[in-house]
């Protein structure tokens, strides 16, 4: 019943916003019109099957259908919802300036979005490069005051979001593994959303960090899309792994002869999703922490950090926020900060701090402009 009602609302608002957009596309450029059907058609193929996608648990054909036809279907309701609200504005322009004169509204619109449409197609291409192809090594150094001084420079490196699916490049994984192995940590953290829903490719996930030394501790959380699937089955196909998994669970984290404590909890995603077995715990995660100790607290959301704050821990790392996928990084602005209080870098509040990785991976569109993948070296000073 509730996906028939989310099917029954999603219709409701894009079948007038597809009408839209194609009666304005079809009569602005009549010379694309095969062009904007074909697209219009592709945008919207996965609507039928989309409930044999959500189906749980996955099949090959659920998979295939997912990873070809996902894509163009969550990039068209992009385009929908911003090529709406485009004619929106000129609709309002057109009324304000030009009907006086007696200029049609297709007349009046056409040019303008040819010209959006060409830099679309720029920002849409350099996004696709920025995704697939550039690294970006974050180096980031964090002070505590309460760190073991033979922790000193004691170096994490921090992925997050890779959302491996099935056409996820074990190539390009085996290039992330490599970069933090040149990086030289002395510990690695996933902060969640490692697959794109479907634990059928945890395997596919954990097998690059294979390739790193067996003294060099791996760690992971679950993220959202984990809770989206199957969690219970993601948990037990890492089990035995390269990479553990810390479900509301700590581990100590060995120097040069001291410590500090590494709590992972599972994700909030598991609140609304009924899954009251695998709800986030702080209180069981940080159990094994000694009095007095610093406290690293893992976790997929930035929410987190609230919870790590009324628990006196030191240091919160995160992901989930991708940047929005969309952002100027040196004006540390990004689209997923319209939305979220913290969406990228490092916060201190009150001697807390939280640092939100911008994820090394995407999800579903592979589209990142101006924020290209990231893995943060983060270096722990007294």
């Amino acid at each position: 019943m509730r996906f028939f009602a989310i099917a029954f609302v999603a219709i409701l608002i894009f079948l007038p916003l597809n009408i839209l957009v194609v009666t304005v596309l079809r009569r602005a450029h009549p010379r694309w019109r095969t062009l904007t059907t074909a697209i219009t058609v592709a945008g919207n193929l996965l609507w039928p099957f989309l409930g044999l996608v959500l189906h749980t648990p996955s099949t090959a054909l659920s998979r295939f259908l997912r990873a070809t036809l996902g894509p163009p279907w969550f990039g068209w309701i992009l385009v929908l919802v911003l090529y709406a609200s485009w004619i929106a504005a000129m609709a309002v322009l057109w009324l304000a300036l030009s009907r006086w004169r007696g200029v049609g509204f297709v007349e009046f619109v056409a040019p303008r979005s040819g010209r959006l449409i060409v830099a679309c197609a720029i920002i849409g291409a350099i996004g696709l490069y920025q995704a697939l192809v550039p690294l970006r090594i974050e180096k980031v150094p964090i002070r505590i005051t309460s760190l073991d001084p033979r922790l000193e420079g004691y170096r994490i490196a921090l992925i997050s979001d890779l959302h491996v699916g099935l056409f996820s490049r074990p190539s390009r994984l085996r290039q992330i593994v490599s970069a933090i192995s040149e990086s030289h940590p002395d510990a690695v953290l996933v902060a969640g959303d490692n697959i794109d829903d479907d634990p059928f490719f945890d395997a596919k996930f954990a097998a690059p960090f294979a390739l790193l030394p067996s003294s060099l501790p791996v760690y992971a959380v679950l993220g959202n899309h984990e809770m989206y699937g199957d969690p219970h089955d993601a948990v037990r196909r890492l089990r035995g792994s390269r990479v553990r998994l810390l479900v509301n669970e700590g581990v100590q984290l060995r120097k040069n002869g001291g410590s500090v404590y590494l709590a992972g909890i599972s994700d909030y995603a598991a609140r609304g999703l009924g899954r009251r077995d695998l709800l986030p715990d702080p209180d069981a995660a940080l159990a094994g922490r000694s009095p007095g100790q610093t406290a690293i607290l893992l976790a997929h959301q930035p929410k987190a950090f609230g919870d790590a704050r009324k628990r006196n821990v030191e240091l919160t790392l995160c992901g989930h926020t991708h940047g929005g996928q969309f952002a100027i990084r040196p004006l540390h602005w990004t689209l997923a900060g319209v939305f979220l209080p913290f969406d990228m870098g490092l916060y201190n509040r009150e001697g807390h701090q939280l640092y939100v990785n911008t994820g090394t991976g995407y999800w579903m569109l592979p589209f990142r402009f101006g924020i290209t993948p990231e893995i943060t070296i983060i270096e722990l000073h007294k």
